[in-house]
């Protein structure tokens, strides 16, 4: 099977050749040439020569399987909206949100008259969509190229308001929250169509922090399901796609557990990329078996994908495709994103364990 063969086999619960891994590059690919975050960003602009050189160059070296074909942060927008990136000089840290774009609730009417964000003339997506071009010409025959982004009360925290007060505003002002997510979402899907027509050929790899983390199962059924509904529609109606969901929190418990359930029955979600809260095994009953989708298997525990040694890794890949994949419907991820200090050996060894133990059938 080739790359998109293979992810094709997991989203119709087939078992394919071997496991798929699935990393949710983002900096480390920067990293990884050598470089740091201000060498190919500032507030306004990206250096989409450096960056579509940065991606194909991670995806031939590592060879996983489904892809970002362009640089991912959380800062897309926020410019235009009056706000302040933060893009440190140092090794391993992600672009961060120095200045919301609204600090208090009054903010917001100034704002919204900078709405909508176009993603082909706004800050720094312009660029993001030439690298994004560059590698689906080279690269989109062979590999699935995933467009990614977030949506509801995820994206109003991106986009807008810092994570501390908006959950404090999910109290005390729950119909101003759902103005915010609306806007956002807004921007969520036409900045995936955005990317579906710059190439991207795959699923769309949606992200959720707030999950059960940040806020009660009960708070997510109002400010995550409805706009994960309204963004899984649209990418169906639009581009005939899946949408792939990575939520945080720990779904083990009942009632987060009826919130997953509706995110895949009610929303429709194809397939979900837990965190570290859930081993193989779980994920192989839980997600694959009783929600009928396809379910990342991930490093359990502390991430020693950035950390190492190469031999722990090894062995927990084993150990993880060994309970989890039989039966196929899987794939292989990390906790989050591989993180942007994981050195290049250990992301290496984290790929070839995989596609060496998950290889079908499995122990055969």
């Amino acid at each position: 099977m080739n790359k998109k063969q293979r992810m094709e086999a997991v989203f119709n619960m087939q078992e394919p050749d071997i496991v798929p891994v699935i990393p949710r590059e983002m900096a480390q690919a920067i990293f990884d040439m050598g470089w740091s975050l201000p060498d190919i960003s500032t507030q306004t602009d990206m250096d989409s020569d450096k960056v579509a050189e940065a991606f194909i160059s991670n995806i031939k070296k590592y060879d996983y399987d489904l892809c970002f074909g362009t640089y991912m942060d959380h800062g897309f927008g926020v410019p235009t909206l009056g706000g302040v990136l933060n893009i440190p000089e140092k090794f391993g840290i992600s672009v961060s949100i120095k200045v919301p774009p609204i600090q208090k609730r009054e903010d917001w009417a100034e704002v919204k008259k900078k709405l909508p964000l176009d993603p082909l003339k706004d800050d720094r997506m312009p660029d993001a969509l030439k690298a994004l071009k560059t590698v689906c010409r080279e690269l989109g025959d062979e590999c699935p190229i995933s467009p990614a982004y977030y949506t509801g009360i995820c994206a109003a925290n991106i986009l807008f308001r810092d994570v501390s007060d908006l959950t404090l505003d999910c109290v005390e002002d729950p119909e101003w929250v759902d103005d915010i997510c609306r806007a956002a979402t807004d921007f969520s899907i036409d900045w995936a169509r955005a990317q579906y027509e710059a190439g991207c050929n795959s699923v769309f790899y949606l992200g959720d922090h707030f999950g059960t983390e940040l806020i009660s199962p009960k708070m997510g059924e109002r400010f995550i399901l409805p706009y994960v509904a309204q963004f899984v529609e649209t990418i169906e109606k639009e581009f005939g796609q899946k949408t792939f969901m990575h939520i945080h929190g720990n779904m083990t418990r009942p009632k987060s557990y009826a919130l997953l359930e509706k995110i895949v029955k009610e929303a429709g979600v194809a397939g979900l990329h837990l965190d570290e809260n859930h081993d193989a095994a779980w994920i192989r009953e839980n997600v694959v078996e009783k929600l009928g989708v396809p379910g990342a298997l991930i490093v359990h525990g502390p991430d020693p994908i950035a950390s190492g040694p190469l031999e722990k890794i090894d062995a927990i890949v084993k150990e993880t495709v060994e309970i989890g994949g039989p039966g196929g419907a899987v794939l292989m991820g990390p906790s989050c994103q591989v993180l942007p200090s994981t050195p290049g050996p250990n992301f290496k060894a984290w790929v070839d364990a995989t596609h060496k133990y998950g290889k079908y059938p499995i122990g055969g």
